[in-house]
């Protein structure tokens, strides 16, 4: 299923109840479990909390100017990101809570308005996306980010439409990228994709949140298995 047939609106209330799913595991969050660490490398718990709500105060400044009629990048220079973040880190529980909340809730209400909006946004890497596409891309690091928050969530609680839509997103925005290895992606549910410039991908199949989480943050499953190398299964 190309992302582009993805229908809006699932999109957009997939991204309401995942930010509601995410708010309900921090909510029980003490100052301790705030600080662990996660799988990404020097983040805490704080610092991916943080970053969900820069993430979130950026697209609603790209939905502001796209109403004015300006079209811009979705986030500043890494620096400026990585100073935000790491201030907004060292706020409390709370407050972290409190900032995720609210920062989700004033996106949330202004995602509606990019239905059928095919402006150009410029993600950080380069990669652009149709401004109909920005729930997608929240969806997504929602998603992904409550996986790195390592509290009992797994992504095989998404719909399979949903999944099918995130996994093809990221493997449109990585694809072209020569720091992942050769691999074709094929997804129960009726997608394939390959990522890696080198020929000869090695394919794997699965479901495809499975092929999601495995893609994005290396998470393993026994739902995934790799094809004979003769090209039957």
């Amino acid at each position: 299923m190309p992302i582009n047939r993805l229908p809006f609106g699932d999109v957009v209330s997939a991204v309401r109840e995942h930010t509601s799913l995410l708010l309900g595991t921090t909510i029980g969050f003490t100052e301790e479990d705030w600080a662990l660490p996660t799988g990404l490398t020097g983040w805490t718990r704080s610092h991916v909390a943080a970053h969900l709500v820069e993430g979130a105060r950026a697209m609603v400044r790209v939905i502001g100017e796209l109403q004015e009629g300006v079209q811009s990048e979705m986030y500043g220079s890494r620096g400026e990101d990585r100073q935000a973040i790491e201030l907004g880190a060292i706020a409390g529980g709370l407050a972290l809570q409190i900032e995720l909340d609210t920062s989700a809730s004033e996106l949330q209400e202004l995602l509606p308005e990019l239905d059928g909006d095919l402006r150009e946004i410029r993600l950080r890497d380069g990669h652009h996306i149709p401004a109909r596409h920005v729930p997608l891309a929240r969806l997504s690091e929602v998603v992904l980010h409550h996986l790195d928050l390592d509290a009992n969530f797994s992504a095989s609680v998404l719909e399979p439409d949903i999944a099918l839509g995130l996994l093809a997103f990221q493997v449109e925005r990585i694809g072209h990228r020569d720091d992942y290895p050769p691999l074709r992606l094929v997804a129960d549910e009726g997608y394939e994709g390959t990522v890696g410039r080198t020929v000869d991908p090695a394919t794997f199949h699965g479901p495809a949140a499975d092929l999601l989480a495995w893609l994005m943050r290396g998470v393993e499953s026994s739902r995934i298995y790799r094809a004979n190398d003769d090209g039957g299964d």
